[in-house]
């Protein structure tokens, strides 16, 4: 039997890393990714996508760059682990280059290349549940400057990038299937239990 396939998606500031932590005691079999990331290629997609610093980077190529991970993650982890029957837990994914490189960069002309790229990148393995943790921009921004761990590009934006992100991930949720919207300004337990909810009610 294939396995369960879920998404976490959400702006910056949502809390998916936190979340994501919490839930791998309650699914110790199951396979945990992010993209970019999880391959060799998608840890150095990741790095220069999020810390490049040198000039700007267009929003083609920072397209090609997330689909460029996402085939790999889904040749090497998401579509092997689903095909033997676990279920897979991803930190960000297809959703989330339309959100960002088409609507948060103000992109729409590239909104029917993202959609191509997706479908040829992922196939058959759609998501069984999107849960997107949705915060207003400007508190997620201000949950991002009180954190050590740096800014990323994509912290460094302003909110109205981040609002035409938040814009973006509400308009193309449906298209992905199952999905659950959260909202993430309340405390940490009141949204893991959100969470579990949502995943008890998909079969996961």
């Amino acid at each position: 039997m294939k396995g369960k396939f879920i998404v976490f998606e959400g702006g910056e500031g949502s809390g998916k890393d936190t979340h994501i932590e919490l839930l791998k005691p309650k699914f110790p079999d199951a396979v945990f990714t992010r993209e970019p990331g999880g391959t060799k290629f998608g840890m150095e997609m990741r790095r220069l996508l999020l810390e490049w610093r040198e000039s700007e980077i267009d929003a083609l190529t920072e397209l090609f760059f997330f689909s460029g991970a996402r085939v790999q993650s889904m040749k090497e982890i998401v579509s092997p682990a689903l095909a033997s029957g676990k279920t897979v837990f991803s930190n960000r994914w297809a959703l989330g280059t339309i959100a960002y490189q088409v609507y948060g960069r103000d992109r729409l002309d590239l909104l029917d290349i993202a959609q191509v790229a997706i479908k040829k990148a992922v196939g058959d393995d759609m998501p069984d549940l999107t849960i997107y943790l949705d915060i207003d921009p400007e508190v997620g921004i201000k949950r991002v400057e009180s954190r050590n761990d740096g800014k990323t590009r994509f912290d460094a934006e302003s909110v109205a990038f981040h609002t035409r992100v938040r814009d973006g991930f509400l308009k193309h949720l449906p298209d992905f299937g199952k999905n659950a919207v959260i909202d993430t300004s309340g405390p940490i337990e009141d949204v893991q239990t959100q969470i579990e909810k949502a995943l008890t009610s998909a079969g996961i």
